[in-house]
């Protein structure tokens, strides 16, 4: 347990220090070969800050055969980075972060993301009641996949120009590094092999997470008692795995005073996260020959629940008035998204151990 323990202590430390570099790189990359600036948020910024969770949730599929663990760290990011944004309604200068964003993108982004997690929880609630392996997929991960492409194409999930040109900002100043500035002149290939350096470690450890992860989640205590995947998916990894998102969020709202960048990465992760999951879902099936939609916990319909009020907040945030007015009244967003997190863990907590 103890050994583990290091073990997964050690790769979130490795996923938290390559992640945070990654958009450095990325965006720098993006620059070099011409790719937009709203391109370059979308699918730079909110892709790789999501590849701690594509490496853990593959392992999990494949490797662990564990698709509660990864169904667990899926859910338990997305409502993780939600959470986030009603704290980056204290980091925002003056408040009323909501108010400062694209609010009219970022309602459909929101919108379509309920609809993504809705789909995820009918996966949940029926998977296991469809004997065949490959309904599962054509009933929920094809659907999934159909709309974060269509909303892709329609330009949904993007981040503004201002967004990509705040994460270059900020991904230089992040990153701490002379070296890797975001107004230092290198070339690309040095810049392509950082990425490809930095991403190897992020998906390497996320495989090693997953495989400790896995052995806390089983690991019986005196009395017989676990953890559970879901419990450990949904809290241990799955922040560890949201480490990136936060430190660009964050370091977006606080040193590039870019808040659409912030918010787009956010919601943009979430949506990649689904959409992952969905993928694996058809590889677990070719690796294994089962059902990944089958072999998840009903415990995971608490993350899903909890994850659609939150994301309808943020919604409301967006659309409603009084949220956007810049008053005092902001702050309810973060008194109430927050103690629906905690309470949504303490119930998965208390599922696990019944």
């Amino acid at each position: 347990m103890h050994w583990n323990v290091l073990v997964f202590v050690v790769c979130a430390a490795a996923i938290w220090w390559s992640g945070s570099r990654l958009p450095v790189h990325g965006k720098a990359l993006a620059g070099h070969l011409g790719i937009g600036a709203v391109a370059a948020g979308l699918f730079v910024l909110a892709i790789i800050t999501s590849l701690p969770e594509l490496s853990v949730t593959l392992s999990a599929m494949i490797r662990e055969e564990a698709p509660d663990l990864a169904l667990g760290n899926i859910l338990g990011s997305n409502n993780f980075n939600l959470t986030i944004i009603a704290l980056l309604e204290m980091a925002f200068v003056g408040g009323a972060f909501l108010k400062a964003v694209d609010s009219a993108r970022y309602a459909k982004s929101c919108a379509a993301l309920l609809l993504l997690t809705a789909i995820v929880g009918a996966g949940v609630v029926f998977g296991e009641k469809i004997g065949s392996v490959y309904l599962p997929i054509l009933l929920f991960s094809v659907p999934i996949a159909l709309i974060f492409i269509i909303e892709s194409v329609r330009g949904e999930f993007s981040v503004s120009e201002e967004s990509g040109q705040g994460a270059e900002i900020d991904a230089g100043q992040q990153g701490g590094q002379g070296a890797e500035a975001a107004g230092s002149e290198r070339t690309t290939a040095w810049h392509a092999a950082w990425f490809a350096v930095l991403a190897i470690v992020v998906v390497a450890a996320g495989f090693i997470m997953a495989r400790s992860a896995n052995s806390i989640a089983l690991y019986e205590f005196p009395g017989g008692s676990t953890l559970g995947q879901t419990l450990v998916g949904t809290l241990l990894v799955a922040i560890a795995t949201s480490l990136p998102e936060v430190t660009v969020a964050f370091a977006a709202v606080r040193r590039a005073r870019s808040p659409d960048m912030a918010l787009g990465t956010l919601l943009g992760s979430n949506s990649i996260n689904i959409l992952i999951f969905a993928i694996g879902a058809g590889v677990h099936v070719a690796a294994t020959g089962t059902s990944a939609w089958a072999d998840v916990s009903p415990l995971n319909m608490v993350n899903v629940a909890s994850g659609l009020v939150l994301t309808a907040i943020v919604l409301a945030g967006l659309k409603v008035g009084w949220f956007r007015s810049g008053s005092r009244r902001h702050g309810a967003l973060l008194l109430s998204m927050i103690p629906i997190y905690l309470f949504a863990l303490w119930l998965v907590h208390r599922g696990s151990i019944w």
